[in-house]
């Protein structure tokens, strides 16, 4: 498992197109140097033009247009803004187009950002785009802005965008059916729908009457607006459709339980995931194992599993399973009526494991009498490790036996309350020194939710658990104080950092005292970079 402060996000990973596929293998007329370069070259050095630089290159020509385009709009993100709809209505005038020989900007989009939010839009506002009211004037009463522009963009979507790779959907809105029908029909091979409402009549699924919905990815973190107990039946058949339409290409899935009375199943069918190899399961609730049973099948090869045993049936499923031949990396989401039995039985079935995270705390009489004897007499090939103590130490002897773990090259320490502003873990960095001295192959370091004393002005608390609280405290004096405290604890925290770089010659990241700290190693000795100058809340991803 990788741990960063912010998850690397679809679009980050997709390139702009090569000119040729931008182009519409139209052969380049342009004289201008850049296309001199073989078309691979030329697709990765075009990233790298500044965007004043590409505006300026957009009116060279055609050619150095389109190229500027290709990576201008390779990654775009929706509003309700002005520059939003004129991008709609480009496109909308781009399809209605029948002039073949012009040049199109929606071929050179890649990824597509929805984040339309609370509806702002007016019909005086639509009335400067000609293609985007009109679905305005098609659509019966009652109608809103909000409606056309939905309408326009489910066009845009299943018909203008022939290289989408990726969709993001982050508006807090009821998605329509017909929108919904629109991203199925679209190119996107990896989608993610979060904050959405869905109608519990949805009906697009229709699994058994139209082809398959051929995804590699799905993000799936919604809600459902529930009228009744009557919806409960459709809604659980909605989610399973929707599941069995994926389930020939999905290769990736996470999957965020809805807070609904709802229990989910595939009744008697078995349907296959033959493809999948990444599943998250967050608080999903399982009516029987049927589903479980589907994603977890001895055929298919699940190499990274993260899921909550928050429902008997799941932490039963797990208890059962057994060895899972391909699993690499269990990442174990701690619910509250979780009986953690059922997943040490799973841990000692499957002790192949390359990464192992429990994100939430356990006892330490769990961890020193399950988790760690079991790793450390099991666990040949661990690599990962991340473990909370709900306590406000770590027992030192407890460190000493995550110290004897000497493949890891991935640790994550957490102890104290996880939630709030309240940070209570103390953490005595001699005794981790000491303990954990063994771990030469060490690369990443992680001690989340820390926290120090510091001797300060008697009316200021000093206490651990208003360590970081004592800054906002200050900032109401000063704001040069605020500057002041952060300044002296980020540079108490890189000190902590050259500290655990001296000690592991091969640590390349560290995160202490909620900054994220890449090392870096000269003739000097090792010394530590902040990579932000802000102090991040670390979460697992």
């Amino acid at each position: 498992m990788t741990w960063t402060v912010q998850p690397v996000t679809a679009s980050q990973s997709i390139r702009p197109l090569t000119f040729d596929r931008a182009n519409r293998g139209r052969a380049v007329k342009s004289s201008f140097p850049l296309f001199r370069l073989p078309v691979e070259v030329l697709q990765d050095v075009a990233p790298h033009i500044p965007s004043l630089d590409l505006e300026t290159l957009a009116f060279v020509d055609r050619d150095c247009r389109q190229l500027a385009r290709s990576v201008q709009f390779s990654n775009v993100r929706l509003t309700y803004n002005d520059a939003s709809l004129g991008l709609l209505e480009t496109l909308l005038v781009e399809l209605y187009a029948r002039d073949e020989s012009v040049q199109r900007l929606g071929p050179c989009i890649r990824h597509l950002t929805i984040e339309i939010g609370i509806p702002i839009l007016t019909d005086a506002r639509l009335a400067h785009y000609p293609n985007v009211i009109e679905f305005y004037r098609r659509l019966p009463a009652p109608k809103t802005a909000q409606d056309a522009f939905l309408g326009a963009l489910g066009t845009v979507l299943s018909s203008s965008l022939p290289n989408l790779q990726s969709l993001d959907w982050r508006s807090r809105i009821i998605i329509p059916t017909e929108l919904i029908r629109s991203i199925t029909l679209s190119k996107a091979r990896h989608v993610a729908i979060h904050h959405a409402f869905f109608d519990s009549d949805l009906d697009v699924f229709d699994f058994y009457g139209s082809p398959s919905w051929p995804i590699e990815s799905l993000v799936l973190d919604a809600e459902w607006i529930l009228a009744g107990l009557e919806d409960v039946s459709s809604i659980t058949s909605v989610v399973t459709d929707m599941l069995r339409a994926v389930s020939p290409t999905l290769q990736s899935l996470s999957w965020k339980g809805m807070r609904l009375p709802l229990y989910l199943s595939f009744g008697r069918e078995m349907v296959l995931f033959p493809r999948l190899r990444t599943l998250r399961l967050d608080a999903v609730p399982m009516a029987d194992f049927s589903i479980l049973s589907s994603f977890l099948s001895s055929s298919n090869r699940i190499t990274l599993l993260e899921v909550s045993s928050s429902d008997r049936n799941t932490a039963g499923f797990l208890a059962r399973r057994g060895h899972m031949e391909a699993l690499e990396s269990f990442s174990w989401i701690n619910q509250l009526n979780t009986i953690e039995e059922d997943i040490i039985l799973f841990l000692e079935a499957n002790c192949q494991l390359r990464s192992l995270s429990i994100a939430q705390p356990l006892f330490p009489t769990t961890i020193d009498t399950r988790i760690l004897p079991l790793v450390k007499s099991n666990f040949f090939h661990l690599t990962s490790l991340h473990l909370v103590w709900d306590a406000i130490v770590i027992p030192e002897h407890s460190l000493s036996v995550v110290g004897s773990l000497y493949c890891l090259k991935k640790l994550w320490l957490s102890a104290g309350n996880q939630l709030g502003w309240c940070n209570n873990w103390k953490v005595e960095h001699e005794v981790m020194l000491h303990t954990l001295q063994p771990l030469q192959q060490l690369e990443s370091l992680t001690f989340s939710r820390d926290s120090y004393e510091v001797d300060g002005h008697p009316l200021l608390d000093s206490s651990i658990e208003r360590y970081y609280i004592n800054a906002q405290a200050r900032s109401l004096q000063s704001r040069l104080m605020k500057a002041a405290w952060e300044r002296w604890h980020q540079q108490k925290m890189l000190k902590f950092a050259e500290l655990y770089a001296n000690m592991f010659l091969q640590l390349k990241w560290c995160y202490i005292g909620q900054y994220a700290m890449k090392v870096e190693r000269e003739n000097l000795g090792p010394y530590a970079i902040v990579e932000s100058p802000f102090r991040e809340s670390l979460r697992p991803s």
